[in-house]
């Protein structure tokens, strides 16, 4: 009865991706059927197929969770006035000549503070978008500065679930694994913002003509002793370690709490916020600014999510991932090593659409290598903090492009050129081995 159910789930994502012409889906839909038809040429039954992609598919619950909670959170911000207020205020008070800058800065601090990518990409992300648009400028180099930086969050707070994910599964602290990465960050960094610095010159935000600040006054209460405290409770939760869904799941409530009483919405108006999404200023200069969110705009994310990781257990079968693990073996130096680590993330991240996936089967194929090579689980850590946390959000498909881009508005593709600090964290930790590390052989 298992089986048929999940097959029956599997023929209706297949079926709404296809109607809907969702083009992601479409493409991991037709990846999973034609490998899956390759493990029914290899003579592993049907039954086998479903039962290892249900099980693999089960993986995708925790993702899914934060997925509801990120989509409600966007829908309950924008209707309290917490992400107009950071529109209201940045407006008046970022230098428009540094902008792009300023939006990679600010979103690696929030992002450090929370601890979740599609945390700040859902709330400060969506405001500093709302900023771009407001003044004229390249939402896909605003997008790549967003993403750089909540990457850089991801990947470097005690917070992160994928920074604590990576010391879990190699078996060390999660204080030493931040320390250990410092290092390998502080290049890229600043690398980062001078080229943020430099396209800022060149794309200026226009705030001469900019009405938006009067017309978000007319449609908000802007007190800042309320509108605020949705931010406030997260950013306090997070520093308490407190799980990332409660903060949320707390901040979901304050801000609808605060929508009801401040901005005099009606209850059913803001459960439908959170559920459909904040749409309210059709028609009006606000209609392309100040809208979004819902757990329902995370429908293809769903999708997406479910079938990649349906996928993984096909590849499990096939025993693919062995016989990448038997191509990587012979490797002389840290240089060689760290290559075939990012060549590794890049496959998983691909095959996977889904970073904790890219992340677990990297550190799976790898993890011999670098034990028989004697190097240190340290270092195992930083390597995959270097590769398979950061790729997979330059991979259109993978979630940790696709999901950002959702909520920021922008395609998964044209801001790949701009996401300067997804590029060189590897580039420049391959450098260092190749070039300055005095240890190189193995």
């Amino acid at each position: 009865m298992k089986r048929i159910l999940f097959l029956l789930l599997l023929c209706f994502l297949f079926s709404y991706v296809a109607i809907s012409k969702f083009t992601l889906g479409i493409l991991i839909s037709a990846v999973y059927i034609g490998f899956a038809l390759l493990a029914l040429k290899k003579n592993n039954t049907l039954s086998s197929i479903l039962d290892v992609s249900f099980e693999y598919s089960k993986k995708s619950k925790v993702v899914l969770t934060i997925f509801i909670f990120v989509g409600a959170l966007t829908g309950s911000w924008l209707s309290s006035g917490t992400i107009p207020g950071i529109v209201y205020f940045g407006i008046k008070f970022i230098n428009p000549n540094l902008f792009i800058f300023f939006t990679f800065f600010i979103t690696s601090i929030i992002a450090f503070f929370l601890g979740s990518s599609f945390g700040t990409a859902s709330t400060i992300g969506i405001a500093l978008m709302a900023i771009a648009r407001s003044g004229d400028i390249d939402v896909n180099i605003v997008g790549a500065a967003i993403i750089s930086g909540i990457y850089f969050g991801d990947r470097w707070s005690p917070l992160s679930s994928s920074a604590n994910l990576v010391a879990s599964l190699t078996g060390i602290d999660i204080y030493s694994n931040l320390k250990n990465m410092v290092k390998s960050m502080i290049i890229p960094y600043i690398l980062t913002s001078l080229f943020y610095i430099f396209l800022s010159g060149n794309y200026v935000l226009n705030t001469s003509e900019n009405s938006i600040s009067q017309l978000i006054l007319n449609r908000y209460s802007l007190d800042t002793r309320f509108i605020f405290i949705p931010v406030a409770s997260i950013i306090v939760f997070s520093l308490l370690r407190i799980n990332v869904r409660i903060s949320m799941g707390v901040s979901i409530i304050l801000a609808s709490v605060v929508a009801v009483i401040v901005q005099k919405e009606k209850i059913l108006d803001v459960i439908k916020y959170l559920i459909l999404g904040f749409y309210k200023f059709d028609g009006t200069p606000l209609e392309k600014i100040i809208k979004g969110g819902g757990t329902l705009s995370m429908v293809n994310a769903f999708i997406l999510i479910i079938i990649s990781c349906s996928l993984v257990g096909v590849f499990e079968q096939l025993n693919i991932l062995s016989y990448i693990k038997n191509k990587i073996m012979n490797v002389k130096n840290r240089a060689e090593l760290f290559r075939n680590t990012i060549l590794v993330s890049i496959v998983t991240g691909m095959v996977g659409a889904n970073q904790t996936i890219a992340v677990i089967m990297t550190e799976n194929i790898v993890e011999k290598v670098y034990d028989e090579k004697k190097v240190p689980r340290l270092e195992l850590a930083k390597d995959i903090e270097n590769s398979a946390i950061v790729l997979p959000a330059i991979i259109p498909w993978n979630i940790a492009c696709y999901l950002p881009c959702t909520m920021l508005g922008i395609g998964s593709v044209k801001f790949i050129p701009y996401a300067a600090y997804i590029y060189l964290i590897p580039a420049c930790t391959y450098i260092y081995y190749r070039f300055i590390l005095k240890e190189k052989e193995l």
